[in-house]
């Protein structure tokens, strides 16, 4: 079987770094290069001229930084050639969790640093391409610890949320074992105009610790078409472009502790 064909879109101002991405994209059979950018005006024209599946997004540019272009691509929603609407990786060379939250907030499925290995780079394009998400295991941990110091100022009331949810799963917990506490959650709808259910609830848990398709797949015993059918309507329900949005959707409303997040996201390769 043939990998899927993906296309991407190169934006640095930089030649000699677009030069290097496109010589470790090109270099694979299932990835191609179809264009270049120097700043971020000139991507947002692009990207609606010439749709790509995949945008490589440096944050440091003149005329219009990576996350305003972001922002603006996204806000446009152009379908790439694979039919999806573009998803774009944040790359730069500064970790910190301004960038991290900024770009996040903006839309991007990804977020990872210049310096990552041509293996990781390829793994990144490759797993945004399969309609999941990726972002630095380290800046991952920063950016829910920095949601979590947000949540704790601006919005105390979110404890108690977190609170009900888990009395609520205490009482159901015992007779399924660990699986149990993914399916105690009937009438906790967070709020929107359609309730997940508690399968969904479930694997919105799992998505938030970190867990890929096929992981939940095999630690809940069902086939990976059905978890994939869950993980999209988690995803529309909760309004989240993918996972990292709806990694975020479960910390703000308390679906996962905290600590265990962020240890466990902290821990995935």
């Amino acid at each position: 079987m043939n990998s899927p064909h993906i296309t991407v879109g190169l934006v640095d101002d930089q030649q000699l770094v677009r030069a290097g991405f496109s010589l470790v994209l090109d270099s694979q059979d299932d990835i191609e290069v179809l264009w270049q950018a120097e700043q971020g005006q000139q991507a947002c024209e692009l990207a609606t001229q010439q749709p790509v599946d995949i945008m490589l997004m440096d944050v440091q540019m003149p005329v219009m930084d990576g996350i305003a272009a972001t922002r603006k691509i996204l806000d446009a929603a152009p379908i790439g050639p694979g039919g999806e609407v573009t998803k774009i990786i944040v790359l730069t060379t500064f970790d910190n969790d301004s960038y991290v939250l900024k770009s996040v907030e903006a839309g991007a499925s990804g977020f990872l640093l210049k310096d990552a290995e041509p293996e990781d780079l390829l793994s990144a394009v490759r797993t945004v391409g399969e309609s999941a998400s990726v972002i630095s295991p380290k800046s991952t941990a920063r950016l829910l610890r920095h949601v979590r110091e947000m949540g704790a100022a601006e919005e105390p009331e979110s404890s108690s949320s977190k609170e009900a949810v888990d009395h609520e799963c205490d009482n159901d917990k015992g007779a399924s074992g660990e699986g149990a506490r993914g399916e105690c959650a009937e009438g906790t709808d967070f709020g929107l105009a359609e309730p997940l259910t508690p399968r969904e609830l479930e694997i919105l848990r799992l998505m938030a610790k970190g867990k890929s398709n096929q992981e939940i797949s095999a630690q809940l015993f069902i086939s990976l078409p059905t978890v994939k059918t869950h993980v999209g309507k988690v995803l529309l329900k909760t309004n989240s472009r993918d996972r990292v949005h709806a990694v975020l959707f479960a910390f703000k409303n308390g679906v996962v502790d905290p600590e265990d997040l962020l240890g466990d996201v902290g821990d995935h390769p």
